[in-house]
């Protein structure tokens, strides 16, 4: 009777062990969407590095910071379309509770959108671009003006969104799934391999490509001016309230006045800015050595190497960390500390 008993006891230890486990990993989930486009088409210049970016990212998410790859996603090209990207990131938004974490990484190309066409009039920096065309004449591609950063979907010119900005992904749509994530107590990190303004002036290598489109030619016309954009939509009355404090970080290819370039490496296309992310990760962890890199490290050593490189090629790039509502000294890709 006795040593039924002592299996009786044993069973149910085993068994609150299994519960108090599972609990544990059910705590701190990381969740990842990465996001590469190479193949655009209808006047839209194709990439080449974009597809390597997203597919080693994820890898790397996996096999270095303890991401299952169940809970991320891969969408490469003709998968890459507006209502897939968002989806996504909604299926995450509602999955993403306290003490998780959600990646989303994008690379492809980058657009702007007038601010006064959108449903949330919230830009305050005045952009002018001009750019020398066919004829070496200069010719006006930004209009001096306030602008939304646009993400380019691979099916950026179809219409099906039903809004003025078309299949682009505004940087308003993203900050309010962004938002309403750390809301839930998650943490977000926003890496953006693109960009959407600056110079194109430069004489680069002809390997080296500007991930960046005006919005003329991703809407397929010859100039700004022959632009036919629908009537300002409804403006929302109340704007998007702010990321949680601490909770979001955003790290970004290129300041706002510079084009993130897409070049080779070792015979591989990819982003520079990606590349040099990757090449700065700490190897996988162990037991005695687990990650302690911060943000704001890693970000300064990624920087550096990108501008050192992007200045052999007679361009300037310096990405940027922006944690205005993040901790800078959290250690990279790790969950938030929950209730």
């Amino acid at each position: 009777m006795k040593t039924h008993s002592i299996f009786g006891k044993a069973l149910v230890i085993a068994f609150i062990s299994i519960i108090a486990v599972s609990a544990a990993s059910a705590k701190g989930k990381k969740y990842g969407l990465f996001v590469g486009i190479n193949a655009y088409a209808g006047g839209i210049n194709p990439l080449k590095g974009c597809v390597n970016d997203a597919t080693k990212m994820q890898n790397a998410m996996v096999t270095k910071f303890g991401f299952k790859a169940a809970d991320t996603t891969l969408l490469t090209d003709a998968a890459a379309t507006r209502e897939a990207i968002l989806a996504n990131l909604q299926k995450y938004q509602a999955l993403a509770g306290v003490g998780d974490l959600l990646v989303f990484h994008y690379s492809g190309h980058g657009t702007l959108f007038p601010d006064s066409y959108s449903e949330e009039q919230d830009e305050t920096k005045l952009i002018y671009m001009e750019t020398p065309g066919d004829d070496g004449k200069m010719e006006v591609m930004y209009e001096r003006g306030t602008y939304d950063s646009a993400i380019v979907p691979v099916d950026a010119r179809s219409r099906t969104s039903g809004k003025a900005w078309r299949n682009l992904i505004l940087d308003d749509e993203l900050y309010a799934i962004f938002s309403a994530v750390t809301r839930k107590g998650a943490q977000v990190v926003l890496i953006s391999d693109s960009c959407h303004s600056g110079s194109i002036e430069r004489a680069i290598p002809k390997d080296v490509q500007f991930r960046a489109q005006s919005l003329a030619t991703v809407f397929g016309v010859r100039r700004f001016s022959e632009l036919d954009l629908e009537k300002p939509a409804a403006k929302t009355v109340s704007k998007t309230p702010p990321p949680a404090k601490g909770l979001y970080v955003a790290m970004t290819g290129s300041k706002d006045d510079e084009f993130s370039l897409d070049a080779s490496f070792g015979g591989v296309p990819m982003g520079l800015f990606t590349s040099k992310l990757l090449a700065n990760m700490p190897p996988a962890p162990t037991p005695k050595k687990p990650v302690t890199l911060t943000y704001d490290k890693f970000m300064a050593a990624v920087s550096k190497a990108v501008a050192e490189q992007a200045t052999t090629w007679d361009s300037n790039q310096n990405p940027q960390l922006n944690a205005q509502f993040g901790n800078p000294k959290m250690t990279i890709f790790s969950v938030p500390s929950g209730k």
